[in-house]
């Protein structure tokens, strides 16, 4: 009776936590839609304008629950490559949303704590990618690749802890640089799940899939920081 009644319970658990998973990957899903959908309007409106501030909210709204998410997913079902590439998003999408509304040039200890954790992130993604290709992963290269540009973005916020916020356009264009790259981490996750898993067994290498979004949305970032940037 006592071996019937475990078996049970851990039957019971094992079949919450499969729902809890699945409503959790749903959301997460569903959330990475509304990310990419808002960051397009965004994108598509007048800078400064209700449009861009209402679809600029919602995409940060979104992309914090698929932060929040990763974490249960990843003790659920662990996947330490997808878990860094959230927390990358993360990171980007915060201090993003930082430089959109704080427009003084002191920073405060919420930023210091936010320049710690991008530490962390680096850390773990290049250490994670460096075991996968030592073993024989071609995704290690993406990995670090996230973790050399993450470390770009981390170097500029000690230099402003140090120096202060940059102010006036400066501001906008780190605000746009931090939200694309925020939403070039949302497509290759989405690439991840949707086109990766087919190209088992063909001759491609996942990584092309994973840097494309990098490669084809990078020139639009440094388009517009020199839009922003250049003299009126």
């Amino acid at each position: 009776m006592l071996g019937v009644a475990t078996r049970c319970l851990v039957e019971g658990h094992n079949h919450l936590q499969e729902q809890i998973r699945q409503f959790l990957l749903a959301t997460h899903v569903l959330s990475g839609i509304t990310a990419l959908l808002s960051a397009t309007a965004a994108i598509a409106s007048k800078k400064g304008r209700a449009l861009h501030r209402t679809t600029g909210r919602v995409y940060s709204i979104a992309m914090g629950y698929i932060v929040c998410s990763a974490f249960p997913l990843a003790i659920l079902r662990p996947n330490p490559f997808l878990f860094g590439v959230a927390c990358f998003s993360g990171y980007l999408v915060w201090t993003g949303y930082r430089r959109a509304t704080q427009r003084a040039p002191q920073l405060t200890r919420t930023d210091q704590w936010t320049v710690l954790a991008g530490g962390g992130v680096i850390a773990g993604m290049a250490i994670y990618g460096a075991y996968m290709l030592a073993t024989g992963e071609s995704l290690g290269v993406v990995s670090l690749a996230f973790a050399g540009g993450l470390t770009i973005f981390v170097a500029q916020d000690i230099q402003s802890l140090r120096s202060g916020a940059p102010l006036g356009k400066f501001r906008i264009a780190r605000h746009l640089q931090r939200m694309l790259g925020g939403t070039i981490a949302t497509i290759t996750a989405v690439l991840v799940a949707q086109v990766v898993p087919q190209l088992a067994g063909t001759s491609i290498p996942p990584f092309v899939v994973w840097l494309s979004p990098t490669i084809a949305l990078t020139p639009l970032i440094v388009w517009w920081s020199y839009k922003t940037l250049a003299p009126k």
